[in-house]
């Protein structure tokens, strides 16, 4: 099984930038994001910044 896992104050990659998990529950992970919203995502839709590149 392919699971992510996102933690509270890790940035990750979103499709609109590089971002900051706010909370993690199941595959809806809460970020956000620099310009001060904050956003759900599915997991799949996120990247953990670490890995990009």
């Amino acid at each position: 099984m392919d699971e992510h896992l996102f933690l509270k104050g890790q940035r990750v990659i979103t499709p609109d930038g590089e971002d900051e998990v706010v909370d993690a529950i199941g595959d809806n992970i809460e970020v956000k994001l620099d310009k001060g919203e904050t956003r759900t995502f599915a997991s799949d839709d996120l990247q953990d910044n670490n890995s990009a590149g």
